[in-house]
């Protein structure tokens, strides 16, 4: 697909934006075990507040392998050309609006406008295909699977 990037990208943010709301949720969780209304409260030992300062240190690895990837992949759709692929990656991902995106890169609003109504029909054709084209396939292998079985299988004929 040709505009699969933007959806590794905006996967990977969302993957990055959970964990970073996970990091918090467990750090706040920390501070009351340590400084606050928890703290006279006796830990089990195979709890999940045991670990906890564990999970922490893993979360924060896992960010940071993310934001490294997120960085490589930025680096990648930059050096994207073509005037389809500034529009899709200063929409989506610098999150501009139509207008400004018309004046970063020269062209008229309207035509801005065109062009992404245009690329959004045809991100919302070729998932539409994707979607049916596994489905083909699918039934594919079915006939194939019974075709296959037909032949292996002697059948009396009554002509």
């Amino acid at each position: 697909m040709r505009f699969q990037w933007l959806k590794d990208y905006q996967e990977l943010d969302e993957q990055i934006l959970y964990l970073k709301w996970n990091l918090n949720k467990s750090k706040l969780e920390l501070n009351r075990w340590v400084n606050g209304d928890l703290a006279d409260v006796r830990i089990e030992k195979n709890s999940r507040s045991a670990s906890l300062e564990e999970n922490i240190q893993k979360i924060e690895n896992e960010i940071d392998l993310l934001e490294e990837q997120r960085k490589e992949m930025l680096a990648i759709i930059n050096s994207f050309k073509g005037i389809d692929n500034d529009i899709i990656r200063k929409k989506y991902i610098e999150g501009c609006s139509l207008e400004l995106i018309a004046e970063e890169i020269g062209y008229s609003a309207s035509y801005v406008r065109q062009r992404h109504a245009e690329i959004r029909k045809t991100l919302d054709f070729l998932d539409e295909y994707e979607q049916n084209k596994l489905s083909r396939e699918s039934k594919l292998g079915e006939i194939d699977y019974y075709n296959n079985r037909r032949e292996d299988t002697e059948q009396i004929s009554l002509f």
